[in-house]
Parts: structure tokens; C-alpha cells; sequence
């Protein structure tokens, strides 16, 4: 992927008059909110709090251009917009006092479940653009046609490398050794949920239980004949029929990696730790709608299998 394909012409604000980093992310922000995607009382919130440091990061490049990226939910596929000011503009950051100037401002916009890519791309258009020579043909850019006639930024590649964190879906029940089946059955039945965790006092994973694991200790009763021996079973609790053999993935791992285990173990979801700490789980629907739910990073995705095979 180069940085050609994620630089969105709309979005530029080339020229952009600003007094500071607000003001100039908010020019920018005023073009998506032009193209229905935002509306303007979130164009001035995400311009603010950007700014501010209080969402995304701000990182200076040099003395002249600061990249700056952030989370917009509503967004398809990342996008890059660009603005430039014929005089300096204040940099601030979490209200704190002045951190310099700068002319240019590069903006990284992701939606929540990209923060992987993002992870990515942001050092790759800092290394491109410290070129002292690059950094003055942005500045003397009047248009969007100027910078697109930059080849060699416009030809920065870099790999947007999606971890498990972008298809991450956070942990919505969990069970303790002692939660009778019988409530575990419940839980699955009424909620449509087919496996949970079962955790200890510092939530860290002890085992799962999925409804196969359940029904499979269920069944072996299920003669008519044996209704004590099914109450027994019913009776169980979930240390007793829980696999405790889980394999776990952290957040930081690259989703491709998950990807390969889900398939290669045949299993629908992988549980997701953070320093030991059960924090969600990773499906086999997650990690599909991730890798290839978005073209630009899908065809990506690809080339990294080619080339790893």
C-alpha cells in the first residue's frame, strides 16, 4: 500500500488559514464533514480534542509538519487529508503550553477497528516526509495537484499490518469454576453465546466451556432410564466439564498469525489476554470481516501471505 491510495483529494486543505492546530484540523475536518460523513458540531469536537491530545496522537515530523491521527467511527476504510498554511500555526498538546509551530499538518483518519494500521502507517509518513526536501515542496503546495505531483512521498509504502486488537471483540460473559452447568447452559441458551470463559479471581483464564464441551457431558445420560445420573450431570460444575487447555492470543499479535491458528485448530474464537487478563476474544467473523471487509487492506493482507509463503 503507498500513501497515494489512502490520500483522499477532498479532504485537502491546501491552503488552510489557522492560528493553531485546531484551526487547521478543523479545515480539514470541515471537507468530510462537506461529504456528509461527519457532522459539523463533531467536525469542531474531533478538531479540538485532536489538538489537544486528548484523543488520537500528535507527532511532530520537524520544525514545519506535525502528523496527527485519530479515530473517526463512521469511516469505511482509513483515509489521509492534508493541510497547509502560508503562515505558522501553534502546536499544543493536552493543554499544555506551547510546543512550537508548524506550516503543515498530515491527518490519519481510522475507524475504531484499524488502530493496528494505523499502528503503521503513522511512522511511515514520518520517516517520508523528515526529507528536508520533501517537507519544502509541502509547504509550497497550493493545491492538492501539488502535492500529488510529490512521487516520491506519494510512492511511501508501508505495511499495514492489522493486529489482533483490530478485530477484537470485548468480553461480554464469563463464569467462575464454581457456576453450576446448569446456569452455563442458561447463559448459552437465553444470550445465543457458544462458548465462555472461565476465569479466576484475577480474571485470568482457566479453561473454556463451549456448548459442545456441555452438551457432550449431557448426552452421556440422556437414556430415559437415567434420569438421577442426567440431575448429577446437570448438577456439575464448570471446572468439571470446562477444556483447560486454552490457547490464548494477545492484542499486540498480528491478526494474520490468529487467523492461521483459528483455522489450523479448528476452533471459532480465540480468547485475547492482556498481561494474563482475559479482555475479549477473537472470532472466526471478526477476524474475517477484519482482513478482508476493507479492499485497500485486504489486498495487503494478500501480498503479506505471498510473500511469507
Amino acid at each position: 500500500m503507498r500513501l497515494a491510495d489512502l490520500i483522499v483529494d477532498s479532504w485537502a486543505a491546501v491552503p488552510v488559514d489557522a492560528a493553531d492546530l485546531s484551526e487547521a484540523l478543523h479545515g480539514i475536518f470541515k471537507r468530510i464533514h462537506e461529504q456528509g460523513l461527519i457532522d459539523d458540531a463533531d467536525a469542531q469536537r474531533y478538531a479540538r480534542d485532536l489538538a489537544l491530545g486528548t484523543q488520537g496522537e500528535v507527532v511532530r515530523v520537524n520544525d514545519d509538519v506535525v502528523v496527527v491521527a485519530g479515530t473517526v467511527e463512521t469511516l469505511e476504510a482509513p483515509g489521509v487529508g492534508v493541510g497547509v498554511a502560508r503562515e505558522p500555526f501553534t502546536v499544543t498538546a493536552e493543554g499544555r503550553p506551547v510546543r512550537g509551530e508548524a506550516r503543515a499538518v498530515v491527518l490519519l483518519l481510522t475507524s475504531g477497528k484499524l488502530t493496528g494500521a494505523r499502528q503503521q502507517i503513522v511512522p511511515a509518513i514520518v520517516k517520508a516526509l523528515r526529507d528536508r526536501g520533501r517537507t519544502e515542496r509541502l509547504l509550497a503546495a497550493r493545491s492538492i495537484s501539488d502535492v500529488r505531483e510529490m512521487k516520491e512521498l506519494m510512492g511511501t509504502e508501508f505495511r499495514a499490518r492489522l493486529l489482533v486488537q483490530d478485530a477484537l471483540v470485548p468480553v461480554g460473559y464469563r463464569v467462575y469454576p464454581d457456576t453450576p452447568l446448569a446456569e452455563v447452559v442458561d447463559l448459552m441458551t437465553r444470550r445465543g453465546v457458544r462458548a465462555v470463559p472461565v476465569v479466576g479471581e484475577q480474571y485470568e483464564v482457566l479453561g473454556i466451556l463451549t456448548s459442545g464441551d456441555a452438551l457432550g457431558h449431557l448426552l452421556s445420560a440422556r437414556r430415559k432410564d437415567e434420569d438421577e445420573e442426567t440431575e448429577q450431570r446437570a448438577a456439575a460444575l464448570a471446572r468439571e466439564v470446562m477444556t483447560r487447555t486454552v490457547l490464548c492470543v494477545s492484542e499486540d499479535q498480528a491478526l494474520v498469525e490468529a487467523a492461521n491458528m483459528l483455522v489450523n485448530r479448528d476452533v471459532e474464537q480465540l480468547p485475547v489476554v492482556r498481561e494474563g487478563e482475559l479482555i475479549g476474544f477473537v472470532t472466526r467473523d471478526t477476524v474475517l470481516k477484519a482482513l478482508f471487509g476493507v479492499p485497500e487492506l485486504a489486498r495487503h493482507e494478500d501480498s503479506d501471505r505471498e510473500s511469507d509463503s
